[in-house]
């Protein structure tokens, strides 16, 4: 679905998207911040043309001030990914970093998925904040962490020499994006660090201190979000793989 005119968009109201009716809540987001979405077109992941991400809940991207943001009508926490994938074009849209792979290596699934990663790390518990502090929710955080540590065990059980330095990258970025984010708490999210500390340390012993020192210095401005982002990318060792693109678009 596409919302076309920018004219209408402070009385726009739509009550479906990809045939899902919206809450109040979502409805309320979809008023707040029609002047975006009258520029995004909603389409089904499960027709993406990448194959790799047609299994993924939510996927966005943009073309100039054009707006895609794909998702799974299915997922129990559409609502939420509708939001949250809004936000990160907002985000971007008012001067916030993202990522891409350099094109030496765009053709690589794990770089792509570590890019993105990368760029989730800080941006995310930035929409999250938004998010929050608007009272619209956010996805199901026990339902999260639950298959976080699914994962955490899956890669821990099927790991092998080649995979060692991604999952080292997995697993740092993972282990930061949850520790920026206050919308992770409580005592599951501490067994899901525990368990990531346990089966990938080296990872846990960066994220942790990048972690840190990110929240010293501060990220969620646009220019303190691009520092924190090449700090992550230098101690991961990603600079060949993963550019990071600043407000006025250009390469980092």
């Amino acid at each position: 679905m596409v919302f076309e005119d920018p004219k209408r968009s402070l009385s726009y109201r739509i009550d479906a998207i990809l045939g899902h009716e919206l809450s109040p809540r979502a409805s309320r987001f979809v008023v707040e911040y029609a002047d975006f979405l009258v520029r995004v077109a909603f389409k089904n992941i499960a027709e993406h043309p990448q194959a790799y991400l047609r299994s993924a809940e939510a996927y966005s991207s943009c073309t100039g001030p054009r707006h895609t943001i794909w998702l799974d009508p299915r997922s129990p926490g559409f609502e939420a990914l509708m939001m949250h994938e809004s936000m990160r074009g907002i985000l971007v849209e008012r001067g916030f970093p993202k990522t891409a792979c350099h094109p030496n290596v765009v053709s690589c699934v794990p770089l792509r998925y570590l890019s993105s990663l990368l760029g989730s790390a800080v941006t995310d518990p930035i929409i999250d904040g938004f998010l929050v502090q608007g009272n619209f929710g956010v996805y199901d955080r026990e339902a999260l962490n639950r298959r976080t540590m699914a994962r955490v065990l899956v890669d821990a059980r099927q790991r092998t020499a080649g995979q060692q330095g991604y999952l080292f990258c997995k697993w740092a970025l993972l282990t930061v994006l949850m520790r920026l984010d206050p919308t992770f708490e409580g005592e599951t999210v501490n067994l899901v660090h525990a368990l990531i500390h346990k089966e990938f340390p080296e990872a846990w012993e960066i994220a942790d201190e990048l972690s840190k020192s990110i929240m010293e210095k501060g990220f969620t401005e646009p220019e303190s979000a691009l520092t924190a982002m090449m700090e992550i990318r230098s101690a991961l060792g990603l600079q060949d793989s993963v550019a990071i693109v600043d407000a006025e678009g250009v390469c980092r």
